[in-house]
């Protein structure tokens, strides 16, 4: 059969602006909130593998605002490659799934967050949940797999507990606009790939310089962006980059440095 290479769209694999960015980032999130709605309208009606490969979706879509912003740091060719590559990557966007349930668990500091999450993300997990959910398939000793009789309720309830938590704390904030953007290239430069612990702090901060340039009313982490945020930094360490120490030429004052965990309660 003879493919007609036109008809496939080609992935724009540059640079982006702030304004680029932003769009992007509202139309994900957007797209995420469809995808969570579809899910649970079919959920009621027991429509429980269809329901659970839309919550799947959902959360990879939430998860690409959080790689936009790792795109807009890059500052070579490379990094903006590995940041596209992420962003079309099924196992990449499907790792956060798992942070709602971490947090859920009460973690005492970000480095124990962090821990957890190192030894408890399974993204394979939720793509294979995704597959077993969409597509009648044929596994080990000739066994063909029934999206309706693996899937059930509890499976789809799982998932969809954590999309809400991720949708409901990744919704629109003024830091996805292109001021917030070119607040947040212009605060996180150099910050494309580093350590956990540094990761957080700059975050922290970035807020705090929202707060002094009256883009958020508050120096604390908005509750619609948390899960986004918490996620953001995870990403930009990549889990493996060894900490770097990242000069900030204003300071950052020692009653700054909390990790975003402890932000979170504070508002509680």
């Amino acid at each position: 059969m003879a493919h007609n290479s036109k008809s496939k769209a080609s992935p724009y694999k540059g640079i982006l602006t702030t304004e680029s960015a932003s769009i992007g980032i509202g139309v994900a999130k957007a797209n995420a909130k469809r995808l969570l709605d579809d899910a649970e309208a079919l959920i009621v009606r027991e429509r429980y593998p269809s329901a659970c490969a839309l919550a799947c979706l959902s959360i990879e879509e939430i998860s690409k605002p959080v790689i936009i912003r790792k795109i807009l740091l890059a500052n070579s060719p490379e990094q903006v490659s590995t940041g596209w590559k992420l962003f079309s990557s099924h196992h990449d966007k499907a790792a956060p799934w798992i942070v709602p349930h971490i947090i859920h668990s009460i973690p005492e500091t970000y480095e124990q967050f962090v821990d957890i999450f190192i030894h408890q993300s399974d993204p394979v997990l939720l793509d294979s949940l995704k597959q077993l959910s969409i597509y009648c398939g044929c596994y080990g000793n000739c066994h063909w797999s029934d999206p309706g009789k693996i899937i059930e309720k509890d499976q789809a309830d799982v998932v969809l507990k954590s999309a809400r938590i991720l949708i409901l704390s990744g919704q629109a904030s003024p830091v996805d606009l292109p001021s917030g953007l070119r607040l947040w290239q212009n605060h996180m430069q150099g910050c494309f790939s580093l350590g956990y612990v540094t990761a957080n702090n700059k975050i922290v901060e970035f807020f705090y310089r929202a707060a002094d340039t009256n883009l958020l009313p508050k120096p604390k982490i908005p509750l619609e962006v948390a899960f986004d945020f918490m996620i953001t930094a995870l990403v930009l360490s990549d889990g493996e980059a060894a900490e770097l120490s990242i000069p900030d030429p204003k300071g950052t004052p020692n009653n700054r440095q909390k990790d975003i965990g402890k932000l979170l309660r504070e508002q509680g």
